[in-house]
């Protein structure tokens, strides 16, 4: 309030307080509950005045004045000539003495501080210090509140709703890996080369099913970057059906409540993440039971299946051939950089790791699998060409396996240690240039290429949906007796009719002839634009450093083979591997001064193994080195390799020539005379790299193979698994990657804190309303698969780069597998020494219906599954609390009650109650307790996610801030009726209501229900 002098008003006017309680504020019904009369004279004198609140049933309460009078104006002109600031303007700084600002040579002083501020305003009006909150969260919504602690003191209260800014940038990375993973499987898929018989419909039907992911994946990144150019941080609750934006969170918000008790010297905060289910929302209301059932569904199914376990196998022992290869990459690039420097006594141990990572990447695959996949491609590939082969049109394999070289993974040449990158060859020569024909693509180099051009993909997927359709329709309608003139005459009518052009479905032509030519399809289906393939493509940039991991990775010549190549032996490639290792660990001993070290063995000799039929392709090479077993010149003639152990006589004499002898990797080399130790290490590198590449294609050949054996059923089965995985998983960790980031940035950090992380990782509580009934109970069940998979994601604090105004960015890496999360943090929070902090978090899971159809839900018997699932959270968050303790972090009251929170917990769970929402708030002690991260959600994260965010809000008042029990029904209305709450309803359904009908308010427990007027007939 303020009072002017042009009032009239005199120091003997009274002032009168009346206070009403507010029972319906949209027809404004109030309650009179009493007045408080003082002199304005009174206020002038003091700086904080506390009025009794007088009814005329007594004392019902207090109001609590803070009053202050303002600077007498001052003249700009005559403020310059004193040498005097004006003063502020905002009443809630912490106003200095002007002599800082005024000129030093003024010899003035500044006035001296009178009464007309109060003498500790920064204290009064203290204003919490949100650190670096700005930096991860926006568009804030503020309230504050002034409430009486039971001692009579004052307890100040800021409600802050805060938007996440990770809410469209983490999805997007995510869908950048998945849309990588999807190129690597159509790479894997084409590498087969074109099948024959019913294994070229399955290769088929697997290129469609991977088109089409990709097409979805990329249409999604593709709106979430619409969304997120336009300024949007949250998904509203109201389009949360809307499969466009499936992959970002519901109602993703940051709920932060700061207290403050001025008697007790007591300040802190309360951090919740609001957020819809983690599941994927069908517009139609169908079901499916989440991903529990399906993932059961799925593991029956495979049970069934012969080769399902090898499946799993293959792409197990791709993942770590991949990792291993880029570990022995980098340590071959550290003992490069030591033989610059000459740096002897640190080679060896990195040689040794080299050689033990070697050893176990030469023995994960099995030779007898491999061979039965190489015999299973040599039987079914289509090698003969046709004799007129100008006339005959390309095959739809062909052509599709040559567009989607023009789509796939280009990166820059490396150096001559890396494997080369060309430009796309000509993946089916003919000999002569084709001739110009209607149903030709001819790839147009003058066109630009497209950043995300979603018609291409679906144009190619179209092709393969229209090929594959006319294959069943053979499979249907053919004669046993039709001969195969007639199968590939009737072949090549069909495929005439196929989509002439990518960007439109013409009209069937009349004279078939005479059609034109289609519209050139831009050179791009290099079309689905990776942050990593964006520099590269736009921006050359110089040829990369010396053993890059990344651009080694991104190389489709060292992770794929055509469909043109042969696959190479297992053996000449583990041999190749074994020699390159050998050479180049004796010339680390050599230069490390131990010239007599004999070579060893990687592998161990296995029995006589005789394997025939292996076409090796000619490889043209300049001086085969003696450490890389060639293949012969003549590409007639085939390989044989003769495995069988030699005798030990034979293996004895061998050695104790080559002791004399000398190492045959080092002979000629001279130590005095060596000068560039990188140089001699140089070649066997190269080779071992390459030896690696080879290993990796025929990994990859043998995992495409074990799929395409699969029934092609459980594969649609599990590609629509999958995809409502990943969508779960998206909007879970996105979540807790934006609650991560809140807690490094909006509050301070100290060292038990990260060596709590170092040491444990921290606690993430999901707190779940849901219920186990109709569309609720498949997100409970999509929920509890999400959390849990995000206890397999690491997270690694890096420094924060860039400006200080910039928003600190996370980056993910890794694989679907093994996904690694980068988060940046102010470099002041990290411990000096340099060492990273890595950790995994512990998640747990506590669901508790609360609405009417929880009430039916538990009437039938439907929470079997929620009550068993609250149990094994028990005793994960138990055992999370045994490591806990045993760090000594906390005090040892804290101890105390966390040991006894736990056994009413168990207490609770064994009584097994009907909406039983102490399980919730015993879970939500010992959560904080132990500086958890929290999170509350619903089906969208507004009205039961309201009532169970500011009852958590007032407990913690009453247990940390004397707040009287007589007063939380009170603040509850209010936080309800006038908080952070309401203007979260209001953002996503544009009206000041609570979704309750007024029939439903009678099933919520009673501290979970919302203030009468507070709700109505709104949008759910």
């Amino acid at each position: 309030m303020r009072f002017q002098r042009s009032a009239g008003f005199t120091a003997s006017t009274r002032l009168r307080f009346s206070v009403h309680d507010v029972r319906e504020r949209m027809t404004l019904t109030s309650v009179p509950l009493g007045h408080a009369e003082v002199a304005l004279g009174v206020i002038q004198d003091t700086t904080r005045l506390r009025l009794p609140v007088g009814s005329p049933r007594g004392e019902c309460g207090f109001i609590t004045l803070v009053s202050w009078s303002p600077e007498a104006a001052v003249e700009p002109g005559q403020a310059a000539g004193n040498g005097l600031a004006p003063p502020p303007r905002s009443s809630t700084q912490l106003f200095e003495t002007a002599a800082g600002s005024s000129g030093s040579g003024s010899g003035r002083r500044a006035h001296r501080r009178t009464q007309s501020l109060p003498p500790k305003l920064g204290v009064r009006l203290f204003v919490p210090q949100q650190c670096g909150l700005q930096k991860v969260c926006a568009k804030p919504r503020l309230h504050t509140y002034r409430l009486h602690s039971s001692l009579g003191a004052d307890i100040s209260v800021q409600e802050t709703l805060l938007e996440s800014r990770l809410c469209c940038v983490l999805p997007q990375q995510l869908l950048s890996i998945w849309i990588q993973r999807e190129k690597e499987l159509l790479q894997e898929i084409s590498g087969m080369g074109e099948l024959s018989g019913e294994w070229r419909w399955r290769q088929m039907n697997l290129l469609e099913e991977h088109l089409r992911l990709l097409k979805d994946y990329s249409q999604a990144k593709q709106n979430i970057q619409q969304l997120a150019r336009d300024g949007v941080f949250f998904k509203r609750s109201s389009v949360k059906t809307d499969e466009s934006l499936e992959f970002l969170p519901v109602n993703l918000h940051v709920q932060r409540m700061w207290a403050q008790n001025d008697t007790l010297q007591r300040r802190g905060f309360l951090d919740i993440v609001t957020v819809g289910a983690f599941t994927r929302h069908d517009a139609k209301g169908r079901q499916c039971g989440g991903l529990i059932k399906l993932l059961q569904e799925s593991k029956s199914w495979k049970l069934e299946q012969s080769n399902a376990c090898k499946v799993q196998a293959a792409n197990d022992a791709v993942q770590a051939t991949k990792q291993l290869r880029k570990e022995i990459v980098e340590l071959m690039s550290q003992l490069l950089q030591l033989a610059s420097r000459r740096c002897v006594t640190d080679m060896m141990p990195l040689c040794d790791q080299m050689v033990s990572k070697t050893r176990t990447l030469l023995n994960i695959w099995e030779p007898s699998i491999v061979k039965e996949a190489v015999d299973f491609i040599e039987q079914h590939r289509i090698i003969e060409e046709p004799e007129n082969v100008l006339m005959e049109p390309m095959s739809p394999f062909r052509k599709i396996t040559q567009q989607l070289t023009a789509l796939e993974l280009k990166s820059p040449e490396l150096e001559d240690f890396a494997t080369p990158v060309v430009a796309p060859p000509d993946l089916w020569p003919r000999g002569q240039p084709p001739l110009m024909r209607s149903n030709s693509w001819h790839p147009s180099n003058s066109s630009p290429s497209s950043s995300l051009d979603i018609r291409a993909i679906d144009s190619l997927q179209h092709v393969v949906k229209c090929y594959n359709e006319h294959l069943r329709s053979l499979e249907q309608g053919a004669d046993g007796l039709r001969t195969e003139k007639n199968a590939l005459a009737e072949a090549e009518a069909t495929y005439q009719s196929l989509p002439l052009a990518w960007h439109a479905q013409p009209q069937p032509h009349p004279h078939p002839h005479l059609q034109p030519e289609p519209t050139p399809i831009p050179a791009a289906l290099q079309l689905i634009d990776l942050d990593e393939m964006r520099g590269t493509v736009h921006n050359p940039q110089p040829p990369a450093g010396f053993l890059d991991t990344k651009l080694m990775s991104s190389s489709p010549s060292a992770n794929y083979y055509r469909p043109t190549e042969e696959p190479e032996p297992l053996d000449l490639t583990q041999l190749n591997i074994e020699a390159s290792v050998m050479c180049l660990e004796c010339k680390l001993k050599f230069f490390c001064g131990r010239r007599d070290s004999p070579a060893i063995r990687l592998r161990h000799p296995k029995p006589p193994m005789k394997r025939e039929g292996f076409a090796v392709a000619p490889q043209q090479q300049q001086a085969p080195a003696p450490d890389v077993i060639s293949a012969p010149e003549k590409p007639t003639t085939q390989l044989e390799l003769d495995l069988k152990p030699q005798p030990a006589a034979a293996a004895g004499s061998s050695g104790s020539a080559a002791v004399k002898k000398g190492n045959k990797f080092t002979d000629g080399l001279d130590l005095s005379l060596t000068t560039d130790w990188a140089a001699e290490l140089r070649p066997s590198m190269r080779k071992l790299r390459h030896a690696m590449d080879r290993l990796l294609k025929t990994a990859r050949l043998m995992h495409s193979v074990q799929r395409l054996q699969q029934d092609v059923r459980c594969n649609r089965l599990q590609a629509s698994i999958m995809y409502r995985r990943d969508v779960c998983f998206s909007q879970a960790l996105t979540a807790l990657v934006s609650s991560l980031m809140l807690r490094l940035w909006g509050s301070e950090l100290d060292m038990a804190y990260l060596v709590m992380l170092r040491d444990l990782g921290p606690l993430a509580y999901f707190e779940g309303l849901l219920t186990l009934f109709g569309n609720e109970a498949d997100m409970w069940s999509d929920m509890c698969i999400a959390i849990e998979d995000l206890s397999a994601v690491s997270f690694q604090l890096v420094r924060a780069q860039g400006e200080a105004t910039l928003a600190p960015m996370p980056r993910i890496t890794g694989s679907r597998q093994a996904l690694e999360v980068q988060l940046p943090v102010p470099e002041h929070s990290l411990p000096g020494n340099g060492t990273s902090i890595s950790f995994k978090i512990t998640p747990v899971f506590f669901n508790i219906g609360i609405n009417g159809k929880a009430t039916y839900a538990e009437t039938v018997g439907q929470t079997r599954e929620q009550h068993r699932s609250n149990w094994d959270n028990y005793l994960r968050l138990s055992q999370y609390y045994g490591r806990y303790r045993k760090l000594g972090l906390g005090s040892v009251d804290a101890g105390e009650s966390l040991q006894s929170l736990l056994g009413f917990m168990e207490q609770q769970l064994r009584a097994n109650l009907s909406k039983n929402v102490k399980i919730l708030h015993l879970a939500e002690d010992a959560c904080r307790l132990m500086d958890g991260l929290r999170f509350t959600s619903c089906k969208s994260a507004k009205d039961r996610t309201g009532m169970a965010v500011t009852l958590e809000q007032c407990r913690v008042l009453v247990r940390e801030f004397q707040l009287p029990a007589k007063h939380v029904p009170y603040a509850l209305s209010t936080m309800r009726s006038e908080g952070t709450r309401m203007d979260n309803v209001l953002k996503n359904i544009g009206t000041r209501k609570y979704a309750f009908h007024w029939t439903q308010v009678p099933f919520l427990p009673a501290m979970y229900r919302p203030p009468v007027g507070s709700y109505g007939k709104a949008q759910t």
